[in-house]
């Protein structure tokens, strides 16, 4: 055997040279199934969130014409059982939004990709992939912003 004629026992292959096989797509169609439903399930959760919070704070508009506040200015919005509530009901409204953009960005990604495999598209496959970024990014977010929140409750109570 001449030297010059090396062969390597684990050839490079370029991550563009990668194929669907039939275990990868099966894969990837029943990923896309599974994120539908976790779109529609966040979607409704997060309508569920703000419509709840909504009466909830139209509810409790009407107890304050009963005297029920107390103080003015900074103590309306947060102190107080009242702006405590208040706070905490435009924070479950912004959970529901966040929730309503990951159902989204999760069912765009399911649709997508299941379309792009029935039609061998690429461009729908990268497509798809990229609504899945959206979601891992938005999820990603939320968690660093709830984490944030939880330090910071962490440090006030020290």
């Amino acid at each position: 055997m001449d030297q010059n004629q090396h062969v390597d026992p684990m050839p490079t292959t370029s991550l563009f040279q990668m194929n669907l096989d039939a275990q990868n797509s099966y894969n990837l169609r029943s990923s896309a199934s599974w994120a539908k439903v976790l779109g529609v399930v966040g979607i409704i959760i997060g309508i569920i969130f703000c419509i709840w919070s909504a009466i909830t704070m139209s509810k409790l508009s009407n107890y304050s014409d009963y005297g029920y506040r107390r103080g003015g200015g900074f103590s309306d919005a947060f102190g107080g059982s009242m702006g405590a509530t208040r706070t905490g009901l435009w924070l479950m409204i912004i959970t529901g939004i966040i929730f309503i953009m990951g159902g989204v960005f999760s069912f765009n990604f399911g649709n997508r990709i299941g379309a792009a495999l029935r039609s061998n598209d690429q461009e729908g496959l990268n497509r798809g992939f990229a609504a899945l970024r959206n979601y891992y990014a938005v999820r990603s977010i939320t968690l660093i912003i709830l984490l944030l929140f939880f330090m910071l409750g962490l440090l006030g109570n020290m």
